[in-house]
C-alpha cells in the first residue's frame, strides 16, 4: 500500500481539527486568500472568501450540529477530492448527505474548496437553522 499524498494529509488534519473546534489548527492549513463556494439556497450559501470570514463561517456550524465523517480522500501535486458524509443534528432535525469536495491545494494549503452535495434538499436543510 502506497503512502497518502501529503495534500491529503493535510486535508484529513484540517477536518480533525474541525472536528474538535481546533480553529488555530485550521488556520494554519488554509491560505490566506482561500475561497469557499458553498452551493445552496439557505442563509450559508455563496462564496467565502479569505482565512477570517471562512474561522468565522466555520465557527457558526457549532449551534447547526454540523458533522462530517470521510469516505475516502484522494490527491495530487495541485489537488484534493473528499468523499464525504455531511449532515446535521439538533432539535427536530437528523439529516445527512453525501458531499464530493474538490480542493486546490498549494504548498500544503487549501486556495479553494468546491462543494457538490447529492441531495440539494438535504444540503439546504442543514444549513437552515439562523445564524
Amino acid at each position: 500500500m502506497s503512502e497518502e499524498h501529503p495534500n491529503a494529509t493535510a486535508y484529513r488534519r484540517a477536518a480533525d481539527a474541525f472536528r474538535v473546534g481546533d480553529i488555530g489548527a485550521i488556520e494554519s492549513l488554509v491560505d490566506a486568500s482561500v475561497v469557499w463556494h458553498v452551493p445552496g439556497r439557505h442563509r450559508r450559501a455563496g462564496d467565502i472568501r479569505g482565512r477570517d470570514a471562512l474561522l468565522a463561517w466555520l465557527k457558526g456550524l457549532a449551534p447547526l450540529g454540523f458533522w462530517l465523517r470521510e469516505h475516502d480522500v484522494f490527491a495530487n501535486d495541485l489537488h484534493v477530492c473528499a468523499l464525504s458524509y455531511m449532515g446535521a443534528r439538533r432539535e427536530g432535525l437528523e439529516i445527512e448527505t453525501r458531499v464530493v469536495s474538490i480542493f486546490h491545494f498549494r504548498d500544503g494549503r487549501q486556495l479553494e474548496r468546491w462543494f457538490f452535495p447529492e441531495n440539494a434538499d438535504a444540503w439546504d436543510k442543514i444549513f437552515d437553522a439562523s445564524w
